[in-house]
């Protein structure tokens, strides 16, 4: 079945028998895909959570109107401990890439971070084109929960004020020294801990890798580094790589709560 995202009040939440209306871009979508009255009956989303199968009612281009026949919400969706992704800015292609894979593997809030070997801040004009890619990602996934797309911001800045829970970071032995080895994720989903941390974030670093004193601060902040394989990755892989892992630990802590 189709998924369709429909804008809507943060405070308002359609029931059934509601009439909802998609934005222009959507209903175009919808009128696209439901050409020659195929599938009458669709899910929409709020991207908060909710899932809405709706009837549709009337169609055009400019706009789609439908009616809400049942209404759920995907509880798991806001079971602890939440995805963060706090990642370096890297070459377009290549962040956006991981910005629908990151929506893809569950990720609740993404962070573009600006750090000493990565890119330079993209400007408000990419946080529009990010939104809309993200958007486009949860009806391809079939998810029902937009993450959160925060401002770009330097790693110290984050690193003052980063989720409460348990950071990890990619990394590479010859970065962190042997004292410091790294953890496998598949080792971190066996050991539940009493209780569970608000957030799961992943630190992942730019096609440079970290700095010598980004490595240091993150050691010195207590945060836990990690291997994601025998092999150097790029920053896209590894921000996919570690979140599939990451994902596994959360439904492995999750499931034992």
């Amino acid at each position: 079945m189709r998924h369709f995202f429909l804008e809507t009040e943060p405070q308002i939440v359609p029931v059934s028998g509601d009439t909802v209306t998609l934005d222009k871009e959507e209903s175009h979508h919808l009128g696209t895909v439901l050409r020659g009255g195929r599938e009458p009956v669709v899910v929409l989303t709020d991207g908060r959570g909710h899932r809405f199968e709706a009837h549709v009612l009337d169609r055009n281009r400019h706009q789609a109107t439908l009616e809400i026949q049942s209404v759920h919400l995907d509880e798991d969706e806001f079971s602890a401990p939440l995805l963060v992704l706090a990642m370096a800015v890297v070459k377009v292609k290549r962040f956006e890439w991981a910005l629908e894979k990151a929506v893809e593997l569950g990720v609740h809030r993404i962070v573009p971070l600006l750090t000493e070997h990565g890119m330079s801040d993209p400007g408000g004009t990419k946080l529009k084109r990010w939104r809309t890619i993200m958007r486009s990602a949860i009806k391809q996934c079939g998810r029902s929960f937009l993450p959160k797309l925060s401002e770009p911001v330097l790693l110290q800045d984050f690193l003052g004020q980063q989720p409460l829970g348990l950071t990890v970071f990619g990394a590479i032995p010859e970065e962190i020294g042997m004292k410091d080895k790294p953890i496998s994720l598949l080792g971190m989903a066996g050991e539940i801990p009493a209780e569970l941390p608000e957030h799961l974030t992943a630190l992942i670093g730019p096609e440079g890798g970290w700095s010598e004193a980004e490595v240091e601060h993150f050691l010195k902040l207590g945060l836990q580094p990690i291997t994601l394989g025998p092999h150097i990755l790029r920053a896209e892989t590894a921000a996919a790589a570690c979140l599939a892992g990451l994902q596994g630990v959360r439904q492995a802590w999750s499931g034992q709560s």
